[in-house]
């Protein structure tokens, strides 16, 4: 293992468990203490039979969510794993937030573990792409995966400008006893090419502002991407291949009354496509969402969405979003 990724997989963990440690001695006013979770249990039963040998007819599932906020006089800390088991899955212990923030003149500073959200759009978000995605419930049931990194953002012009060093992370897909699954089971190994590496440290940033009612984002990420090729295996079984990509993006949002207009466009070099062969891409989605209040004299409201979505590769996307 090198020193690289030895950092990347301990640091989050270290950090965290180093400041709860040394809170008694520091020198504040006052600390600040939450702390929240909640426990999920669900079980599941399919009346019909399997489609491919080996899925199961039941399933129980089993979560907790423990959660931990400290606060200091110029730092903050966030603990909140995600903890599940049961027959629903692959037991799981992931970090989705554990990181440290604090704020250097200027500068606004996250270490550790967090997930990220880029885009505007409801259906579909091209431009969302620093988190890895946790599909072990079912392919219809995915979650985002805390991603290790290091974030400075500071303002700049009428927004503000973030900076990002991160470390991979690999999707997590379903055991072969779930029926939300592909034909063929895939491995819980993963294999990189086209330039991709597991110890890869990710490289990104994003502006984003407020020009009167329009609200911009503005991106940019090279790195090991969290959509990989399945390549089938000599045993049947598929292997995800990751590999390096650009991708340079755009989302934009412009309210008008009732109404606001969304849009996402992106520029994706290094992507493997639906047939395995890594090709340079466009794509984007373009909405309106329209709110009407109190419909019909109610105290009801009814939000109206629209979009399309477009790939240039149309049928080869990767995506299903390209008509």
């Amino acid at each position: 293992m090198t020193a690289r990724r030895l950092l990347l997989s301990c640091f989050p963990a270290a950090l965290a468990t180093l400041l709860v440690a040394g809170l008694p001695m520091l020198a504040v006013a006052e600390i600040y203490t939450e702390q929240q979770g909640e426990i999920t249990f669900e079980t599941s039963w399919y009346p019909r039979d399997v489609a491919v040998a080996g899925q199961d007819e039941g399933f129980t599932h089993i979560e907790a969510r423990p959660e931990l906020y400290v606060e200091t006089d110029n730092a903050a800390l966030l603990l909140q794993p995600r903890l599940t088991g049961g027959s629903a899955g692959h037991g799981l212990a992931d970090l989705r937030e554990a990181h440290v923030t604090t704020r250097v003149g200027d500068l606004d500073i996250l270490l550790g573990t967090t997930i990220i959200f880029w885009g505007k759009t409801e259906s579909y978000n091209p431009v969302d792409i620093i988190n890895s995605q946790d599909f072990s419930r079912g392919l219809l049931r995915n979650e985002k995966r805390g991603a290790p990194m290091l974030r400075v953002s500071w303002p700049v012009g009428p927004g503000q400008l973030d900076l990002y060093a991160i470390g991979f992370v690999p999707n997590i897909y379903p055991g072969a006893k779930l029926r939300e699954r592909a034909g063929l089971p895939v491995k819980r190994q993963e294999s990189f090419s086209n330039g991709a590496k597991r110890d890869d440290l990710a490289s990104a940033l994003r502006w984003s502002g407020y020009f009167g009612d329009i609200d911009l984002g503005i991106s940019w990420f090279r790195g090991t991407g969290a959509n990989p090729r399945m390549r089938v295996q000599p045993d049947g079984s598929l292997m995800p291949d990751y590999s390096r990509i650009t991708q340079a993006g755009l989302d934009i949002q412009y309210l008008r009354g009732d109404s606001a207009f969304k849009g996402e466009v992106v520029h994706r070099s290094g992507q493997y496509n639906l047939s395995g062969v890594a090709k340079t891409y466009q794509a984007a989605v373009v909405g309106i969402e329209h709110n009407l209040y109190g419909v019909g004299g109610s105290e009801r409201d009814l939000v109206l969405i629209a979009e399309l979505a477009r790939d240039s590769r149309k049928a080869a996307a990767h995506s299903g979003f390209q008509h």
